[in-house]
């Protein structure tokens, strides 16, 4: 994976050459392990991959963290903070030391504001700016590698929710159901997971957990859940029900699943994020129901599971192959019910693929006691 990781880099370091930034500072989290290979995650003890867009990388470490883990980043130089010694210090020592003391550096969103604080307080010259975009957009291209685990961990989470939907009885409960779904997940070769599972009126609470609330005839079960395969995610909701659903219900879900296949056929190279935002609002708008969908279209999806490019109003991000987003409209209307049907999908050539393949159609299952 180094030479992946020093590759995306590269890309990453070009285009913040082009928009002015003379280094990249990178923080534990999900950023520093793609682009230089050496994961981490955030504690108490201050770590960073100084990059610069020209020069040698170096990584600051406690010396805990000396041999990097045993893992093999594209770059090895360290400098290394023992637990008596003020990291911060040598942060700012090894910026300086680069000739970037007085320079333009690239951090990303989830790099701890108190660290980011006291170190531009060390480096009153330099320039600590926000490269979020930047960081961003390099990611949200995925390569067919990428886009390969991403779609083995959209197949997994279809095959666990075929297994856990054939599973249903009269008073299960949500938590059981959940469990069902992350063992299957797990059994079938995923990584990390998350089930959401909502029944009845419940479903009506877009992030809610699974709890005791039991199964009952009549009911809808709304299920989010994904999983990971090398560390890419999955993101995929469907809404099924128990027994018999009511015309209201079925009227709801043709309208989110007609939302749902109206943000898919928006999808093609060039169009703005905020246009398949609209292609799917103006479909649940016209039926009367807009002021219940109370969300964005959708989210990037890859090694965090909500990430670049977001599908929303006012986001004029123009959509390129390869990226990878959910299409999830949904009807939440508290007290009654929830409809949510969620894919996640990617730009091609041409058009739009969806990764999660399970069916759509509106699907019942048999009550059983």
């Amino acid at each position: 994976m180094s030479e992946f990781n020093r590759f995306r880099a590269e890309e990453l370091l070009k285009n913040l050459k082009e928009d002015g930034f003379d280094a990249l500072l990178l923080f534990p989290g999900v950023n520093i392990a793609y682009y230089t290979g050496f994961s981490i995650g955030l504690s108490e003890r201050p770590a960073v991959a100084l990059i610069p867009v020209d020069g040698e990388p170096t990584f600051v470490v406690n010396k805990l963290e000396a041999e990097l883990r045993g893992q093999n980043p594209w770059f090895k130089t360290k400098a290394i903070w023992d637990e008596h010694e003020d990291p911060i210090k040598l942060i700012a020592e090894t910026i300086k030391k680069g000739g970037l003391g007085s320079a333009k550096i690239g951090v990303p969103e989830e790099a701890p504001w108190g660290w980011v604080n006291k170190l531009q307080a060390a480096l009153p010259n330099a320039k600590l700016v926000d490269a979020s975009e930047q960081i961003g957009y390099t990611r949200m291209v995925k390569t067919p590698q990428e886009l390969e685990w991403t779609r083995m961990a959209c197949h997994i989470a279809d095959r666990a929710l075929e297994t856990g939907f054939g599973k249903f009885y009269t008073g299960m409960t949500e938590a059981e159901l959940s469990e069902i779904l992350t063992s299957e997940m797990r059994r079938l070769g995923g990584g990390q997971s998350f089930p959401g599972v909502l029944f009845g009126e419940r479903a009506a609470l877009p992030h809610g957990h699974p709890g005791d609330r039991r199964l009952k005839p009549g009911d809808a079960i709304l299920v989010d859940m994904g999983c990971t395969v090398h560390g890419y995610w999955s993101d995929i909701t469907r809404t099924v029900f128990y027994g018999e659903p009511s015309q209201r219900q079925r009227e709801i879900y043709d309208i989110v699943l007609r939302a749902n296949r109206a943000a898919f056929e928006a999808v093609k190279p060039g169009a703005t994020c905020e246009s398949i935002d609209k292609a799917g609002r103006k479909v649940i708008d016209d039926a009367g129901y807009g002021k219940y969908f109370i969300h964005r279209l959708g989210h990037g999806i890859g090694l965090q599971i909500h990430e670049y490019p977001y599908i929303v109003r006012n986001n004029k991000q123009k959509l390129e192959p390869g990226m990878v987003f959910s299409d999830e409209p949904g009807i939440y209307i508290v007290g009654e019910i929830g409809v949510r049907v969620e894919d996640t999908v990617t730009c091609t050539q041409t058009g739009c693929e969806s990764l999660t393949k399970f069916k759509r159609d509106l699907i019942t299952y048999p009550v059983k006691d």
